[in-house]
């Protein structure tokens, strides 16, 4: 599951990056606009689903890992460390969220000149930057939460339970 929401963000941010690329040559061939704003639409689809996901992801596995540790008595180290884990990466992907849908509702502020255009495109720079954090930080902790589920199930494996 994972590896699916991450390469779900991975395809997001490249998608984005494209699309950025993209933007950046609107000036040149304002023909390009419908290409732009289809793929920004696809982009922001795309990583607005990612990062929610993921968020959602951890979420479930932390409630299901303090389930797990209070019907077992094991204390709480498990919870401790996801909620650490989610710290990591919970601001960024908030951020490149929020973000994301402000760009796409500015791109038509610029489109129709109640912005700038450079105002769209350092946006566009500020969030590209802040969701390839939010990938690298998701990478780092999808995989430190998989490897907590492996000692969670081992040391359940150890107890001699099945359940």
């Amino acid at each position: 599951m994972a590896i699916a929401l991450l390469t779900l963000a991975a395809v997001g941010t490249a998608a984005f990056g494209a699309v950025l690329g993209l933007g950046f040559r609107l000036a040149g061939d304002p023909r390009l606009m419908r290409i732009h704003f289809l793929a920004a639409l696809g982009a922001t689809t795309l990583l607005v689903m990612a990062h929610s996901f993921i968020m959602f992801f951890l979420i479930a596995t932390g409630v299901e890992m303090k389930e797990m540790e209070k019907a077992r008595g094991w204390g709480d180290s498990f919870r401790r460390r996801i909620i650490a884990f989610k710290s990591q990466a919970f601001p960024a992907m908030t951020s490149a969220l929020l973000l994301v849908m402000a760009n796409f509702i500015l791109g038509a502020a610029a489109h129709t000149r109640v912005i700038p255009y450079w105002a769209h495109g350092t946006m566009g720079l500020l969030t590209f930057a802040v969701c390839a954090l939010a990938l690298y930080r998701e990478y780092r902790v999808l995989g430190d939460n998989n490897r907590l589920i492996a000692e969670a199930a081992a040391r359940r494996r150890s107890d001699g339970s099945v359940g």
